[in-house]
């Protein structure tokens, strides 16, 4: 029964997930995310320039005169007047970045690509010789009304121009052209930026012969109807709305768009409801400018105010709170054009439902109160800056016209909640995709360790990597979010647990837990490895001298070292005042080395190692036998035991592991050192291990890393009844 109640929504969420990691819908969202910080600014320039109070307005103009208009009107046209724009540019070179990734290889300059589909979209909004270039240009380059004009001719254009790019024939060479990398990436692909460009024209040339500026007027007239008694009932006012919503969906200002309805009906029923007030009457009309204004589009068109409410509700979407609190003030006075074009809500599967469905419903809500005589006709004038509450205080001249809106809220955020939920889920299944490729990366052998390993990677990995590397550095200085869990070693010639290896974990409030490579590797990036491997060191000696009373003395937790970490020539003064400080033996404590990432031995590291082994801390080679100079580090270094390296574990009966672990083994004898084999996760690997001469064992097949109660009590219940793999 549950399986069947949830398939609809698991189709439903499935069918978002594909959309939304499309080619396309990814370079609409980061073209879009382009221009937020223009969104913001001009957002601030458009209360500034629209207060809510007519007070207000006289008090900043009594202060700044008219300049404040020019300054506002030049604000705006610089940031949401060009956004159009910036977003076309955007998405173009995203798109292009993408067709490269597909291909495995650089096809085309992304910021080529870009400037071929800006030519385009300027060829095809051109005017005619009776319109006026500045007023078209001004028009088709603002996010409002140029915006889904952007996109599609990004779309078509972007999309045609990487094609030609893929025809062989149209390439010319680029070390034929020039030596600068940049001349010879526009000169390569110069005829298919021709043909594209000459491709719109013709199109421009077509629209206007069959007449588009006619259509267009065309439709204005049609909107333009008589006002009747229809055009102000119910099914007129979810029609409406639904098609200024619809068209805020597809990037263009809804209200705007229909201008002719506003003009030729809600104004009409707007004046006579205020002329009936002013009389001493009742409002005659249900559906006014206001009642959308204050009803429907609280916090902007899509009564966004409730998704904001939503976004603050869901304990999950710690992101989605952050976007929230920073798009709250300006969608307070009802402008939502930081929350339309940087969430993104244009042009977005998810949130395509709710953004529709949470204004007819408020408008049901305020029409069904109308009718019931629960609250007045809207009848007094009010700015479309006033917030809510106060501006259905204000347009309805009652309480009642606040507890509406309030009801409103309420049921908007519930309509919305589940889809930001959603959202949220299609949010963290990219972002571990993202991070599992980022993964990959910071584990792959063949990346230099004294180059930056993911800082300057491209695309999300390298996006990702920067984020993390920002939020690492303060998770470091603080607590809560770098902790240890321990892995039991085992003794199985005596069936007790003799130590335990301290294990980095990063529990990220956004990602979760990020895998240590990562966090060891961004903290090298970031020059913060030293402070990390410190804070790792005092952690675990903190976690040891809390187990002082409980486990057994010769108790041994093991640390893993960076390379780095050995360089520093105080750093074993360190590691001295650190033990000195939590009141640990020395021997209570192994320092493990990795042989893979280790160093070539200097005369600091093996100092560092020397005096802290003459001190009594125990030193392991971990990973040993997937190097290149592993005999080298067993002649230079003072080592105590031997890690063999998991990739070694699978010893089947004649293969070259068995040969391998059994010669370091005998050698590891030779040499008075202790052998540990790491990642043994089945009894077979343990009995075979055990007959090449191995005793001791860190793996699943004992236990995985454990929280520090849980590891405790796991020693003690197996040193109180030694485990049953004794030999």
């Amino acid at each position: 029964m549950t399986t069947q109640a949830l398939s609809p929504w698991l189709r439903l969420l499935s069918a978002a997930e594909r959309f939304d990691r499309g080619p396309y819908f990814i370079a609409i969202r980061r073209g879009l995310a382009l221009s937020l910080p223009l969104i913001m600014v001009g957002a601030l320039a458009l209360l500034l320039r629209n207060p809510p109070t007519a007070g207000m307005r006289h008090a900043l103009l009594t202060v700044f005169g008219t300049r404040l208009d020019v300054f506002c009107d030049s604000v705006l046209a610089g940031t949401i007047g060009i956004g159009a724009l910036v977003a076309l540019f955007g998405f173009a070179e995203v798109l292009a970045k993408l067709h490269n990734q597909r291909a495995g290889h650089r096809v085309v300059n992304p910021t080529v690509a870009a400037v071929v589909v800006v030519s385009c979209f300027f060829t095809l909004i051109t005017p005619d010789a009776d319109a006026s270039l500045m007023a078209s240009a001004s028009a088709s380059l603002s996010l409002g009304r140029g915006l889904f004009g952007a996109l599609l001719v990004a779309s078509l254009g972007g999309s045609l121009f990487l094609k030609l790019c893929g025809i062989r024939r149209l390439r010319i060479p680029s070390h034929h052209l020039s030596n600068d990398l940049l001349v010879g990436d526009v000169l390569s692909v110069m005829p298919a930026g021709m043909l594209t460009i000459l491709t719109f024209a013709l199109l421009k040339i077509v629209v206007d012969w069959a007449g588009g500026p006619q259509l267009m007027a065309a439709f204005d007239a049609l909107l333009a109807v008589p006002h009747s008694e229809v055009s102000n009932s119910l099914l007129f006012g979810l029609g409406y709305e639904t098609a200024a919503q619809v068209l805020w969906l597809f990037g263009i200002h809804g209200p705007n768009a229909l201008y002719a309805v506003h003009q030729h009906i809600l104004e009409p029923a707007t004046q006579a409801n205020a002329a009936a007030v002013a009389n001493g009457g009742q409002p005659q009309f249900i559906f006014t400018y206001h009642f959308f204004a204050v009803f429907a589009r609280m916090g902007g068109s899509g009564g966004t105010l409730s998704l904001i409410l939503a976004l603050l509700m869901s304990r999950r979407t710690l992101r989605g709170r952050k976007m929230a609190l920073v798009v709250m003030l300006p969608a307070l006075f009802n402008v939502n054009e930081p929350l339309l074009f940087g969430l993104p809500l244009v042009l977005n599967p998810v949130y395509a439902i709710p953004f529709l469905l949470t204004p007819l419903v408020q408008i049901l809500i305020a029409y069904a109160a109308t009718v019931a005589d629960l609250m007045p006709k809207t009848g007094y004038s009010v700015a479309w800056t006033t917030p809510a509450l106060f501006s259905g205080y204000a347009a309805t001249g009652s309480v009642s016209g606040a507890v509406v809106q309030l009801i409103g809220l309420v049921v908007g955020a519930a309509i919305y909640l589940p889809f930001v939920r959603m959202a949220d889920v299609l949010s963290a299944r990219r972002s571990q995709d993202v991070l599992a490729s980022l993964l990959q990366i910071a584990e792959s052998p063949e990346v230099s360790l004294k180059g930056r390993r993911c800082l300057d990677l491209p695309g999300d990995e390298g996006r990702m990597a920067v984020a993390l590397a920002s939020d690492l550095e303060g998770a470091i200085k603080k607590e809560g979010q770098i902790f240890l869990e321990f892995q039991p070693q085992v003794d199985c010639t005596t069936g007790r647990v003799f130590g335990a290896e301290a294990l980095l974990r990063w529990q990220h409030p956004v990602l979760g837990r990020v895998p240590p490579p990562i966090v060891v590797a961004l903290a090298d990036d970031i020059d913060q490895i030293d402070q990390l491997g410190l804070r790792i060191l005092s952690l675990a000696c903190q976690q040891r001298a809390a187990w002082r009373d409980v486990l057994p003395d010769d108790f041994v937790v093991a640390v893993n070292l960076s390379p780095r970490q050995l360089l520093d020539y105080a750093f074993h003064r360190n590691v001295i005042d650190i033990l000195h400080r939590e009141g640990l033996s020395p021997t209570q404590l192994e320092l493990e080395i990795t042989e893979t990432t280790m160093l070539l031995p200097d005369i600091n590291a093996i100092g560092n190692l020397k005096q802290l082994r003459e001190a009594g801390v125990k030193v392991a080679l971990d990973d040993f036998g997937m190097g290149h100079t592993s005999l080298h580090y067993l002649r230079e270094l003072p080592l105590d035991t031997v890690k063999i390296d998991r990739s070694l574990a699978d010893v089947s009966a004649g293969s070259i592991n068995e040969h391998i672990v059994r010669s370091i083994a005998s050698l590891s004898r030779t040499l008075n050192l202790s052998t540990v084999v790491e990642g043994v996760e089945t009894e077979q690997q343990l009995k075979r291990l055990s007959a090449l001469g191995c005793d001791r064992f860190q793996g699943y097949f004992f236990s995985r890393p454990l929280a520090p109660s849980v590891c405790q009590q796991f020693v003690l219940d197996a040193n109180l009844r030694p485990l049953a793999y004794a030999l």
